[in-house]
């Protein structure tokens, strides 16, 4: 997506990226019904266009679902790829006080499951830029499921629990390889907020099932570990859709990936007072090596705020459904057979809010104020969670929470995608960046809200979770009001409109 306008405080390298992309063309933009600008192309692009073996009109607009064709097939394997995620990590949750008994374990030791599977996945982040175009779209996507494999196959076998942990590790780095590249490929179509919301509603609904799965299997005198097994055949079915699915998928989705430069027959004043400098940029550009483009992310200021903002999200998502069970156990003196039924309807009311709210807040409320007025509104769920100390009340309040914890992410990466926001030349790094940080969240605060509970109690989840989304509130002021800029198409905006 092409950047049209900038904020007077970005980097010096947004505003490189910012001159590269805007001498690309001068056509009149269009925004179409999904808020996204698209641009009018004019007839000497059809060399360009050409190359890749598409249409002009087809390459300058936004991918659908059914062009290329293929892919209502790929939406379909990425949306079975997350809820096999979900699937995945919302049982540790339900099975944590049977994981501890079953090895004789601290909740501090426990929780090196969840930083082990950071480890892998900050590693392979690290390469992911270099991994894609090594293996390519359709063979990294099932190499990264192979690894989950490993993963479930390992903790199935029920051994000793350092191997355990070492299994999480293979599943982050099987994570990291897909993750990224779902949410890129989500994000460039056509009423992406939609997809978006798909995708990550079926991580929902794998979440949702799996305690229900779990908690039945270990009530009905099943060994915890076999549950991964059922995972271990889900993710099976997920690597050969991938596989096929994105079959040439490098090529026909090879418009998209980049932008290309548009020559026009007609160049407006201000391109015409461009310096040579930006003609150099452009073409320096064009030869930047994935190496660079790596360094070019990490020196932009909004990939650093958006992959905190990930940090905390996750931290506070995972923490509660990993811990609210042992919380309501220890404080509530809930029923340990019904009470892993609770994670459940947290996972419920996140489904719910993905799939339903997700959409709505981007059309009728916008992304910004979307994202403000659902945090909020989760921090005072959690809070009365906090203080009312009533179980079925508490049950009631997680899933409501949930609700508003679920549309944060689909919305965050929908606004990442807004053109002027971050640059496409370097918007897979930057995702790839921001996921890692999630995953990092992910596992880091529920190890810190474990070994403070070892300290002081499991109520912490709840504490945790309110500063970590009070912290997420104010990164989302900090950054740019780029949808504002957009509707408004002006960049000063005052002090009130930079925030909401």
């Amino acid at each position: 997506m092409r950047r049209f306008s900038t904020t007077a405080n970005e980097s010096h390298s947004d505003r490189q990226f910012q001159q590269s992309d805007e001498t690309q063309s001068n056509n009149p933009i269009f925004i179409g019904d999904n808020g996204i600008a698209l641009e009018t192309i004019s007839s000497n692009t059809s060399d360009d266009s050409s190359r890749s073996g598409y249409s002009t009109q087809e390459s300058s607009h936004l991918m659908t679902s059914t062009n290329p064709p293929k892919n209502r097939w790929r939406i379909a394997s990425t949306i079975l790829f997350n809820f096999t995620s979900g699937f995945s990590d919302a049982a540790p949750g339900a099975l944590l006080p049977h994981i501890e008994s079953y090895y004789n374990i601290n909740y501090a030791i426990t929780s090196c499951i969840w930083v082990s599977n950071a480890v892998g996945f900050i590693l392979i982040a690290a390469f992911s830029h270099k991994i894609q175009p090594w293996f390519g779209k359709r063979n990294s996507l099932p190499i990264s499921n192979a690894l989950s494999c490993v993963m479930y196959a390992i903790v199935a076998s029920g051994t000793k629990f350092p191997v355990v942990v070492l299994g999480f590790f293979f599943g982050g780095c099987g994570l990291a390889m897909v993750a990224a590249q779902c949410n890129i490929f989500l994000s460039r179509l056509d009423k992406q907020s939609k997809y978006l919301a798909y995708y990550h509603g079926g991580y929902g609904i794998g979440a949702t099932i799996s305690p229900l799965i779990a908690t039945s299997i270990v009530n009905s005198g099943v060994s915890w570990n076999l549950f991964y097994l059922i995972l271990l055949g889900l993710m099976v079915i997920t690597a050969i859709n991938l596989y096929f699915s994105f079959q040439n998928a490098d090529e026909d989705l090879k418009p998209w990936d980049h932008d290309e430069a548009v020559h026009s027959s007609s160049t407006s004043v201000e391109l015409e007072n461009l310096d040579s400098r930006i003609t150099n940029t452009t073409n320096n550009a064009n030869t930047t090596t994935q190496t660079s483009e790596m360094v070019l992310a990490l020196q932009s200021h909004v990939t650093w705020l958006i992959a905190f903002f990930c940090l905390c999200y996750q931290g506070a998502e995972v923490s509660l459904a990993g811990w609210i069970v042992t919380f309501l156990l220890d404080y509530r003196h809930s029923d340990a057979n019904s009470t892993g039924y609770i994670a459940s309807g947290l996972w419920g009311g996140l489904t719910f809010g993905r799939l339903l709210l997700t959409r709505p807040i981007h059309k009728y409320i916008g992304l910004r104020r979307g994202v403000f007025m659902v945090s909020l509104v989760s921090i005072i769920l959690v809070l009365l969670t906090w203080v009312v100390p009533v179980i079925v009340v508490e049950a009631v309040l997680v899933s409501l929470a949930g609700i508003f914890i679920g549309p944060n992410y689909p919305l965050l990466i929908t606004y990442a995608a807004l053109p002027g926001l971050i640059p496409r030349k370097i918007q897979v790094v930057s995702i790839t960046i921001m996921t890692a940080f999630g995953s990092t969240g992910g596992a880091l605060f529920p190890f810190i809200v474990g070994v403070l509970s070892q300290k002081v109690g499991t109520f912490v989840v709840l504490p945790v979770f309110i500063v970590l989304y009070a912290f997420m509130v104010f990164l989302w002021m900090l950054l740019p009001n780029t949808e504002r800029q957009n509707k408004q198409n002006q960049t000063q905006l005052n002090f009130w409109e930079r925030i909401w």
